[in-house]
């Protein structure tokens, strides 16, 4: 499975600012679940990620982040696609720094 390679993002984030942003990545996530009343239970089975895989990365995103896989099967079922995840996460990381 491929990671999410923050250089690549054409972010300014800086190295710290890394790990807002695997926790607004899965701040997107669980919002569009919730969004779309997908329990994680049906989000896994419908996405194929392990329940215990997709529980973990939605409660420890510092320890263990989506990889971009992982986001393209979640993104089907929440009608978005991988890039408009990805910016929902840089706008949460955002204002979560300027808030600080």
């Amino acid at each position: 499975a491929c990671r999410l390679d923050f250089a690549q993002l054409g972010s300014t984030m800086s190295i710290m600012d890394s790990m807002k942003f695997v926790e607004a990545v899965a701040s997107a996530v669980s919002t569009g679940l919730t969004e779309h009343e997908l329990p994680v239970i049906t989000a896994a089975e419908k996405s194929g990620i392990p329940r215990t895989t997709l529980m973990r990365r939605l409660s420890s995103p510092e320890n263990s982040p989506f990889n971009l896989l992982e986001l393209s099967q979640l993104s089907g079922l929440l009608d978005t696609r991988v890039s408009d995840l990805i910016a929902q996460a840089e706008a949460l990381a955002s204002k979560e720094g300027e808030a600080k």
